[in-house]
């Protein structure tokens, strides 16, 4: 045969086995991407309508967006992935008039309670 397509033949064979899906199957640590702010699952039970910006930032602590398009609204994002793959997200949306809290929303609000409920029944049944 050609030498050069060999040479071609040998170089697309060894670049098909490093494909990302089986780079990914071979046992070594994968890092574990740690994004946003993990909320305190008490803190994020505690909130109520009413509360002042000051108040909700003390009992959060800074939020990951303050989007200037929409200044009453503050996001805050939590994402773990590890290699590349969402392993879990969870997002809360806090919505103010007139500097004070009308409105939550988001999945942490559900993680929370859940996070709370398994706790107390942990302390409960020792």
């Amino acid at each position: 045969m050609n030498k050069p397509l060999c040479l071609a033949l040998a170089a697309l064979l060894g670049l098909a086995a490093c494909s990302v899906e089986r780079v990914s199957n071979f046992p070594s640590y994968k890092l574990q991407v740690v994004q946003g702010n993990q909320l305190d699952p008490r803190a994020v039970v505690s909130l109520q309508p009413g509360m002042s910006r000051d108040q909700v930032q003390l009992l959060l602590g800074t939020p990951l967006l303050r989007d200037p398009f929409h200044a009453d609204r503050w996001d805050y994002t939590y994402n773990t992935a590890r290699n590349g793959v969402l392993e879990e997200q969870r997002t809360l949306t806090l919505f103010f008039t007139d500097d004070r809290l009308t409105r939550a929303e988001g999945n942490a609000i559900e993680y929370a309670i859940e996070q709370l409920k398994t706790e107390t029944a942990s302390e409960a049944n020792p």
